[in-house]
């Protein structure tokens, strides 16, 4: 959690009463189980992460959210830590992606050149 803290311009909320949500722009990019005992969380991705992490054990679509690129994790020790970062950089990037590009380089921290 305190990976998707450090990304530029997230936010966190709780939602639906049991869930840290991290968003961008009101975006929302990677979600954890509120609940002490629960490791678990999701994120968006692309296609080929999709694919590829829906392959392995412990690793599935979200329910309800699964057709829009999330995946779920069911234990933090599915993935290694350094993926786990990786990945939740690359579901902001993601969702930064899809915004306009006036805020991308808001986001970012990006300026236009002076012409």
């Amino acid at each position: 959690m305190d990976h998707c803290r450090s990304l530029p311009m997230a936010t966190e909320d709780v939602k639906w009463a049991d869930h840290l949500v991290f968003s961008v722009a009101s975006k929302m990019f990677a979600m954890f189980d509120v609940d002490d005992r629960s490791t678990r969380f999701r994120f968006k991705c692309d296609d080929d992460d999709f694919d590829a992490l829906c392959e392995r054990e412990e690793i599935a679509p979200s329910s309800h959210i699964g057709r829009y690129g999330w995946v779920n994790i069911d234990r933090a020790d599915v993935l290694p830590m350094e993926e786990a970062r990786a990945l939740l950089t690359k579901s902001h990037r993601l969702v930064v992606g899809g915004l306009s590009k006036k805020k991308q380089r808001e986001i970012l921290g990006e300026t236009q050149d002076a012409h």
